[in-house]
């Protein structure tokens, strides 16, 4: 064998030895530099608040700061896009919840971004119960006496949601599905809106996120007949579950997670899951949540919640189908 084709075989292995070691060594080395957790909605919601909790402790564990990047626009679709779209390295994650990866995919005919192969999914960080309340002026004072006034007054009955398609709007066509009953949908250009109708008795019930009308359900101004969730909300014990009145198995709850690029190396993202998962159990951050209502619900692993993603896309879907709810 020739000097120049020993040499050439040589090289060859060092080559590959090298492209075997370089994964593992840039996790290791991760991370070097700020990492970017692009939210797709404006600051100072829900949303927004989650990803500042979350970001706050993961940048003490990572050693270098999680810096949230508002990008609202098109029901949570331009952010999204941007992230998918972004280097898998490991320095642009992904703030993503029900709208953008259960909703979103039967909402738009051509959505930019695909929910299941765009991204690699890290970690659930809260889901949300949500609570039915009523104007006091309807004569119901739990899940069963509105469903017997909507059925005996078939569809006069209106809620109010943030929007077509929205998460409100969706757990609002899962009680009318699972009820019975006919009562009419009110779209709003948000959720403040439709609760300033609600508080006017313009409207008479609505579906939302508990932390919105609290004070108002506290101070008498609506009635909060019944919450969302498997089990009773901590900041509304005396408030039955739907499930508990009648309508058992009922649950529907928002949730919100993050996630980062196809294509991010496993060890990246196994190392931003236990940051992830370390942070969640801050008891600082777990009671900011509590009082917002939210629970706190890290995944198992990556991989299951890239399971939830697929099953909770498929579940949305139904009640989509089922709402007649036509894609634009």
């Amino acid at each position: 064998m020739s000097f120049i084709v020993r040499w050439s075989a040589i090289a060859a292995i060092v080559s590959l030895g090298a492209a075997l070691t370089s994964a593992p060594a840039a996790a290791q080395a991760y991370p070097t530099k700020p990492i970017r957790l692009i939210v797709p909605y404006t600051a100072g919601g829900s949303s927004d608040f989650v990803a500042r909790q979350v970001a706050q402790k993961m940048s003490e564990g990572l050693g270098q700061q999680v810096v949230v990047d508002n990008r609202p626009g098109a029901a949570g679709i331009a952010g999204t896009d941007v992230a998918a779209k972004s280097p898998p390295d490991g320095y642009t994650l992904a703030l993503i919840g029900m709208t953008t990866h259960a909703a979103n995919p039967w909402l738009y005919k051509k959505l930019a971004y695909d929910p299941i192969k765009d991204f690699a999914p890290i970690s659930v960080a809260i889901v949300s119960p949500l609570v039915l309340i009523v104007n006091p002026s309807v004569p119901a004072k739990n899940v069963q006496e509105l469903i017997a006034y909507a059925k005996a007054n078939p569809g006069k009955v209106n809620y109010g949601s943030a929007g077509v398609g929205n998460t409100l709007h969706l757990a609002g066509e899962l009680f009318k599905t699972r009820a019975g009953i006919d009562i009419n949908h009110i779209p709003y250009k948000g959720a403040s809106a439709a609760m300033q109708d609600l508080l006017g008795g313009r409207i008479e019930m609505m579906i939302d996120l508990v932390q919105t009308p609290l004070a108002q359900i506290q101070a008498g101004k609506l009635r909060a007949l019944g919450t969302t969730g498997s089990t009773r909300l901590a900041l509304l014990p005396d408030v039955p579950t739907i499930a508990e009145q009648g309508l058992p198995g009922f649950e529907f709850a928002t949730w919100i997670g993050i996630a980062a690029p196809a294509g991010t190396p496993k060890p990246i993202v196994d190392r931003l899951f236990a940051e992830m998962t370390k942070a969640l159990a801050n008891p600082e951050v777990q009671a900011a949540f509590g009082k917002q209502g939210m629970q706190v619900a890290p995944s198992k692993s990556p991989e299951a919640f890239a399971q939830f993603i697929q099953s909770d896309k498929e579940r949305v879907g139904e009640i989509i189908k089922r709402a007649g709810i036509q894609p634009e």
